[in-house]
């Protein structure tokens, strides 16, 4: 049998694509050998490796967007909405959002507390700050991992660990399907980028600009890394005009992801031939 492996890649709310992606996984009744997950894709990827179906991830979102509203209209109510209320605001040197309540619930959902524990082995990147190279964390806890690969600079605090100031690992590999080309014979990279327009004003905010920004960088290693060694399956839903903390936007990254879901299981049917 042919052993399949997942990368989900970051991506911010953008990555809710994900759980369309693996909604068709789960219709295949796919045995997923391996999984790596970068920023948002560590936090799904890690459900789906703890053995939480991508249907039960669609209801807890659902559960968690139901008062749709977006960051700024909260901001101004002084009201945090519920897809954003396990965050708590912490303006300092380095962080705006602070994020252990969040990391408790998610270890609650999972079930488990070390990669060990996992029914399905599990790859997580963060970015090493000051010595400006990969991490890959496989092993040992699985908390500290997950809250490096999403600690996007300026808006998350970074991570400190065995010495490390450890941050977002879309700054190293956005998606990382190469650290499965070894272990699986079907390497299946989701890539959640996303594209960006510009909207009424032509020069972008500083949000914007900060968000962007980060984003051009990570297309740009994904290109790179796609002329060095493709995965077997590579699929990039056309999510479009999603900023980074737009989970409320569930429905719509969902729907903006069904040509995604019909390519990947066209795609996937050739490659189990």
């Amino acid at each position: 049998m042919k052993k399949i492996g997942v990368a989900l890649g970051g991506g911010g709310a953008k990555g809710l694509a994900h759980i369309a992606m693996l909604e068709v996984l789960d219709e295949f009744d796919v045995d997923v050998h391996m999984v790596s997950g970068t920023s948002i894709g560590a936090i799904i990827g890690a459900l789906y490796a703890a053995g939480r179906s991508a249907s039960e991830m669609r209801e807890a979102i659902a559960e968690l967007t139901e008062t749709p509203r977006t960051l700024k209209e909260a901001w101004e109510a002084k009201e945090l909405p519920a897809w954003l209320g396990f965050i708590d605001v912490d303006v300092g040197r380095s962080s705006l959002l602070k994020v252990d309540r969040f990391l408790a619930e998610l270890e609650e959902a999972m079930g488990v507390s070390t990669f060990e524990a996992l029914p399905t082995p599990l790859k997580i990147v963060a970015s090493d700050f000051w010595a400006r190279e990969q991490v890959v964390f496989d092993s040992g806890p699985l908390l500290p991992a997950i809250a490096a690969s999403f600690a996007l600079p300026g808006i998350f605090k970074p991570v400190v660990l065995d010495g490390r100031v450890l941050i977002d690992g879309g700054s190293v590999n956005p998606v990382p399907y190469d650290l499965l080309l070894d272990s699986c014979d079907i390497t299946i990279a989701i890539d959640v980028i996303g594209k960006r327009k510009p909207g009424d004003e032509l020069i972008p905010s500083y949000t914007e600009t900060l968000f962007n920004t980060f984003q051009i960088s990570e297309k740009t290693i994904v290109v790179e890394k796609l002329k060095a060694c493709a995965p077997t399956i590579y699929i990039e839903p056309e999510i479009e005009d999603v900023r980074v903390l737009e989970f409320h936007k569930a429905d719509e990254i969902y729907v903006q992801a069904g040509s995604a879901r019909d390519e990947l299981r066209r795609a996937l049917t050739e490659a189990l031939r």
